[in-house]
């Protein structure tokens, strides 16, 4: 009767987690990289890369859209065409 039991909401779950729907997020990621300080305070000067992510499954009034900006510091080779920041 256990196994019985146990067999029957494994398939049960099984059918409901086949029935649900793809997850449909979407992000349309930007990335740049500009010369910057490593943080607030700092005289140092370091490439970095920012990467600004657009949600487009957010429901927002149809004015605004939803963004997640972030940013990493990375190797200078990347701002190497870059005009460096004066101190």
């Amino acid at each position: 009767m256990r196994r019985f039991m146990i067999i029957a909401l494994a398939t049960l779950g099984l059918v409901l987690l086949s029935s649900l729907p793809p997850a449909t997020a979407k992000m349309q990621v930007t990335e740049s990289y500009i010369w910057g300080f490593a943080h607030v305070g700092s005289n140092q000067v370091v490439c970095k890369e920012i990467a600004t992510a657009r949600l487009t499954d957010r429901p927002l009034p149809q004015d605004k859209q939803a963004v997640k900006i972030r940013s990493k510091i990375v190797s200078d080779r990347y701002c190497a065409k870059l005009r460096k920041l004066a101190r």
